[in-house]
């Protein structure tokens, strides 16, 4: 009887424990260190209704100030949804029309998103 090649005594419950623990070791160590490279950032996110049936909305890293290339701004209102991404733009804002659909006032809701950055909800009046 050749016995070259195989566990003899050993338990198989024992050699499957040891193969699943190797196994899970490795999957770990691939996730070692992505708590840092996973972190969501802040953003600032300011509203300027300064003129009429306009929205201003102005984005940028909460830190630093500066604006954030890449956000999507997600503007709804009664009848409507409108969108845009700033790319390129020096100040990281844009201004959305607003219809106003015969009221004196509007009330919005804007969504901004930017990737590696928590989302940021707000609602806003915008008057004639």
């Amino acid at each position: 009887m050749e016995d070259k090649g195989q566990l003899t005594g050993v338990p198989i419950k024992l050699v499957m424990a040891l193969v699943i623990g190797a196994m899970v070791m490795g999957i770990m160590t691939q996730f070692v260190g992505t708590a840092e490279r996973t972190a969501m950032r802040d953003m600032h996110v300011s509203l300027d209704r300064a003129s009429k049936g306009y929205l201003k909305v102005r984005v940028e890293d909460a830190q630093s100030g500066e604006p954030l290339d890449g956000a999507t701004i997600i503007v709804r209102y009664p009848g409507g949804t409108k969108a845009d991404t700033i790319s390129g733009r020096s100040d990281g804002s844009h201004t959305f029309r607003i219809p106003m659909g015969g009221k004196s006032y509007v009330l919005v809701s804007v969504r901004v998103t930017c990737p590696g950055y928590i989302p940021w909800e707000g609602e806003v009046v915008v008057s004639k």
